[in-house]
């Protein structure tokens, strides 16, 4: 049986230290509700990143996608249909100062709600989603070719001449992909469907194994070598669980998972997905809760079947004593407040910065050198987008038109350490390059966490 644990107090990191930008008038990770009425938050703020260039469009989804010089932005659905043409926007940010769109992507899955599935296999330069429809959608997986041309993606298992693609999939909501590119799969938010995908020939993915490992599921990642699985589970309230899937890994005829071992713990909601890194030969994976205060968590696995809390982290805004000034700020903002939502890690051994897309929080970047004592060393919060909801039909936040407040941005695509650069997306303000200040990342020589 999993274990389960909590600790309400714990997290609030260190403050950055601001050498350049727009610091923030409240508490760290905080927009406050004087910022927002007076329309002080329409400036945005900023710590040791600036903004380079960016393509905002009609906004983004839940979890869009960069790839070399190119990203993908995700799309909203039903939001999207509104739009003049629905499909992932295709970005080419060859000039950095000034991104274009090069092409919308029109196969169904891309058209239909990506949700959190669309993701690239930099490996073989693979860029895939599932249909996700209002939340949860059946059948359609579309597998494009980004490796030659990234601004013009090939459409690879259609059928004929169309966009057209086979259905390949179970119930989806959640993809993500095997490290070599083989095998991606799809996971659906109610019901515990979980689909693993043969996409060897990626011309024609075929269904490996359907089943249910848990009753709800999120997302998840998969070890190095593909054959463990991570599994956010959302049955009473938050956790991850660990699932072997060697014999899909491999190939078995009839491959079946088997569970490993899982964690619980009481003071999050609504786990997101997870990240595996090993740091100094030890391995840990790295989850997060899109809702409740919960954070960021580093889990121990050298047990598998019994992970263990190793640290947390939350901003200031996320501590019980703010819970009052957060729920005043965000009221009329949407779902989502000042949660976290996807991260992403500068590289798998020996992690040096995590970044997270942390909704209303904005883009939240942390020194991670010492798992035990994460700080953090810059932040973005885009300019607010009020009264620009009919704009952006390809953001889940501004609804396509709807009444819910813009007084800030939801930031949750992981974003991607690109040199000195980071690449974020956010669903009001799009897609969006930033460039660390000098000296806060990457690291300067002989600088020590903590430094």
């Amino acid at each position: 049986m999993p274990t389960t644990q909590g600790n309400p107090s714990a997290g609030g990191v260190p403050d950055a230290k601001c050498s350049t930008g727009a610091p923030e008038n409240g508490v760290q990770g905080e927009v406050p509700l004087s910022d927002r009425n007076s329309g002080r938050s329409e400036k945005g703020y900023a710590c040791n990143l600036t903004f380079v260039g960016g393509y905002q469009g009609t906004g983004a989804s839940w979890v869009s996608q960069s790839y070399k010089k190119c990203a993908y932005l995700s799309a909203a659905f039903p939001g999207d249909q509104q739009g003049s043409q629905p499909g992932v926007r295709v970005v080419d940010a060859s000039n950095q100062a000034h991104p274009k769109l090069s092409e919308i992507l029109t196969s169904p899955a891309m058209t239909s709600g990506t949700w959190e599935s669309l993701k690239v296999n930099s490996a073989r330069g693979l860029l895939a989603a599932v249909s996700g429809g209002a939340g949860d959608s059946a059948g359609f997986f579309d597998v494009y070719d980004i490796s030659k041309d990234c601004a013009h993606p090939t459409l690879l298992n259609s059928l004929a001449s169309t966009a057209l693609t086979l259905p390949a999939n179970g119930i989806g909501h959640e993809g993500g992909w095997a490290p070599d590119g083989l095998t991606y799969y799809s996971s659906s938010l109610f019901g515990g469907n979980v689909t693993a995908i043969d996409v060897s020939n990626p011309a024609k993915p075929q269904i490996l194994w359907t089943g249910l490992p848990n009753l709800e599921n999120h997302g998840f990642s998969l070890s190095p070598d593909g054959n463990t699985l991570y599994l956010a589970n959302l049955v009473n309230g938050a956790g991850m669980d660990v699932f072997d899937v060697s014999q899909i890994q491999h190939r078995y005829l009839l491959p079946q998972p088997s569970f490993v071992g899982g964690i619980r713990w009481t003071d999050g909601s609504v786990t997101q997905a997870t990240i595996p890194v090993t740091v100094h030969g030890h391995p840990y994976v790295i989850a997060w809760d899109e809702l409740g205060d919960g954070g960021v968590r580093f889990l121990d696995i050298a047990d598998p079947r019994y992970p263990t809390i190793t640290s947390q982290i939350r901003l200031q805004i996320n501590m019980p004593a703010n819970a009052s000034a957060a729920s005043a700020d965000t009221a009329n903002t949407g779902a989502f407040g000042y949660q976290s939502h996807y991260c992403t890690v500068d590289r798998q051994v020996n992690p040096t910065a995590l970044a997270c897309g942390w909704f209303q929080s904005g883009i939240r970047v942390l020194d991670i050198r010492d798992i035990q004592h994460p700080r953090e060393i810059a932040f973005y919060n885009p300019p607010a987008q009020t009264g620009k909801n009919a704009q952006l039909s390809d953001s889940s936040h501004a609804g396509g038109g709807s009444s819910t407040q813009l007084t800030a941005d939801w930031c949750s695509s992981p974003p991607s350490f690109v040199g000195n650069e980071l690449w974020a997306t956010c669903q009001d303000n799009g897609f969006m390059i930033l460039k660390f200040a000098p000296g806060t990342y990457p690291y300067s020589k002989g600088s020590s966490a903590g430094a």
